[in-house]
C-alpha cells in the first residue's frame, strides 16, 4: 500500500510540478492523484486558512513535522520576528542533543537536524542584525554545513555586525574553504571588500553529492525526510576573481537565468537558488569513491556542460538531457558507483529524486572536524534589549570585532542594521 500510494504521488506530481502541499491535511494524510494534480505550486499556500486561527508559531508545534516546517518555510518568508525565539530553540535543541560537531552522530536524529538547518535558513531570511548576532553565538559549536547555512544568514542581516563578522571569518586560516567561500559571497553581494583570498583546508571532497532544498515542497512520508529539493556535484574551491570560491556542476531547467541544463557554477547562491533554500549537506555512495573514481565522477560532469535539462525526466540520466538528480547519478555511474539503487531508478520508482538519493548515500565525514562542546545558550526574550545587546557584544568579543566596520572595509551606500 505504502509503494502503491508513493507511485501514485510521484506520477501526480510529475504532473503538476510540485508536491501535494495544497490539499494535506495537518494530519499529514496523502491525497489522491487528482488532488496532487490541482495542487497549488507554492507548498505553503495550506498554512493561510489555518494561520489567523494557530498562528506561526502554533503551527511550528504541531504534531506533524512537515507541518513544522512548512510553518518554519513561512515564518521566514513573512520575516515574522514573533517566531524567533522558536526558531532559535530549534537550532539549540539539535547542538545540544548532538553533543558536540563530530560527524559520528549528526544525524542520529536527522529530522531534528534538518530542522536547525530550516530554522537557521529561517531567521536569515528575517535580516535582523539583533536576532543574528543571536544565532551567531552557536557558530563555534556548529559542523560545517550548519555554519555555511550560519554564514549566508549572516550576510542578509546587512549590518556592521554581520560586515565585520563575514571579513574577519574570510580571512581566517581556521575555517574550510568552504565556509570561507561562503563569507566571500556574502561580502561580494553587499559590495564589501574582502581580505586577499588564500587556501586554508578543504571541508568536503571532489566530487560529493551536495543537496540543498527546492520548489517541489516539504517532506513526505513516502520520499522521506528531505524535501524533493536540488541536487549537485562538488567541485571543489579555487581562488577567481579576487576571491574564494566554491565550484559545482549541477542540471537545472534551460529557462534559469544567466543559463540552464547542465552548467558550472561558482558560488553556494547559484546552487540554492539565490539563497532562496538551505544548504543541506554532503554526501557519497555507501562504496566509498576512490580518488581516482572521484576523479572519473569530475571528468564525467565536465564532459556533459552544456547539455540540456529533461523536461519530460523520460531521459532523467542522459546520456543526452538530464536532471539534477540524474546528472550526479550519470556522473557516479560513469565512474562505476551507484548511488541509488536501480530498483528507484526504472518501472514504479521513476523518477529518482534527489530525496532518495540523499537517503540512499551516507554522510561524508573524512575531513570531519575535530568535536567540540556546546555549552548552554540561553536564549534572551525579543523585548529584552539589555539581553540582546549583551548577546550582540559576546559574539562581538567571541570573534576580536569592534562594534564600528572594520577599517578600510566600508559598508555599502545605505547599508544599516536591521532590527
Amino acid at each position: 500500500m505504502r509503494n502503491a500510494l508513493r507511485n501514485l504521488s510521484l506520477a501526480a506530481a510529475i504532473l503538476s510540478i510540485s508536491l501535494p502541499i495544497g490539499a494535506m491535511t495537518t494530519q499529514g494524510t496523502i491525497p489522491d492523484a487528482a488532488a496532487v494534480a490541482s495542487a497549488s505550486d507554492d507548498p505553503c499556500s495550506y498554512l493561510a486558512a489555518q494561520r489567523s486561527a494557530r498562528g506561526l508559531t502554533g503551527l511550528m508545534n504541531d504534531p506533524d513535522p512537515r507541518v513544522q516546517d512548512c510553518a518554519i518555510r513561512a515564518a521566514g518568508r513573512a520575516k515574522d520576528a514573533a517566531s524567533a525565539n522558536i526558531l532559535l530553540g530549534n537550532v539549540e535543541s539539535y547542538l545540544h542533543a548532538s553533543g558536540s560537531r563530530s560527524y559520528g552522530a549528526y544525524e542520529n536524529n536527522l529530522r531534528a537536524r534538518l530542522k536547525a538547518i530550516n530554522s537557521i535558513w529561517a531567521l536569515g531570511e528575517m535580516r535582523s542584525s539583533r536576532i543574528m548576532a543571536r544565532l551567531l553565538r552557536f557558530f563555534e559549536a556548529s559542523d560545517q554545513t550548519i555554519k555555511i547555512n550560519l554564514v549566508i544568514g549572516a550576510g542578509k542581516a546587512r549590518s556592521p555586525l554581520t560586515a565585520a563578522f563575514l571579513y574577519k571569518l574570510a580571512g581566517s586560516a581556521e575555517e574550510s574553504n568552504e565556509v570561507r567561500a561562503a563569507a566571500y559571497e556574502m561580502l561580494a553581494e553587499d559590495g564589501v571588500r574582502a581580505p586577499a583570498p588564500r587556501l586554508s583546508f578543504d571541508g568536503m571532497q571532489k566530487a560529493d553529492i551536495i543537496y540543498t532544498g527546492g520548489l517541489t515542497g516539504i517532506p513526505q512520508d513516502w520520499i522521506g525526510d528531505l524535501a524533493i529539493g536540488h541536487a549537485g556535484i562538488y567541485g571543489g574551491t579555487e581562488i577567481r576573481n579576487g576571491r574564494l570560491e566554491v565550484l559545482i556542476y549541477d542540471c537545472v531547467p534551460d529557462n534559469f537565468k544567466p543559463y540552464g541544463g547542465v552548467r558550472k557554477i561558482y558560488s553556494f547562491r547559484d546552487f540554492t537558488h539565490e539563497d532562496s533554500y538551505p544548504f543541506f549537506g554532503n554526501r557519497v555512495s555507501k562504496t566509498r569513491p576512490t580518488p581516482e573514481q572521484r576523479e572519473l565522477v569530475i571528468k564525467a560532469a565536465i564532459a556533459k556542460l552544456g547539455h540540456h535539462y529533461s523536461n519530460s525526466h523520460f531521459q532523467q540520466k542522459g546520456p543526452d538531457y538530464f536532471d539534477c538528480v540524474g546528472f550526479t547519478e550519470y556522473a557516479y555511474e560513469a565512474a562505476g558507483l551507484n548511488p541509488t539503487p536501480d530498483d528507484q531508478e526504472t518501472g514504479w520508482g521513476w523518477p529518482l529524486t534527489p530525496a532518495e538519493q540523499f537517503a540512499a548515500t551516507v554522510p561524508d565525514t573524512q575531513n570531519a572536524p575535530a568535536p567540540v562542546n556546546m555549552p548552554p545558550l540561553p536564549l534572551p526574550q525579543p523585548q529584552n534589549t539589555g539581553i540582546v545587546a549583551q548577546s550582540e557584544n559576546a559574539v562581538m568579543h567571541a570573534f576580536g570585532l569592534r562594534a564600528q566596520s572594520l577599517p578600510g572595509v566600508p559598508l555599502p551606500t545605505g547599508v544599516k542594521a536591521v532590527n
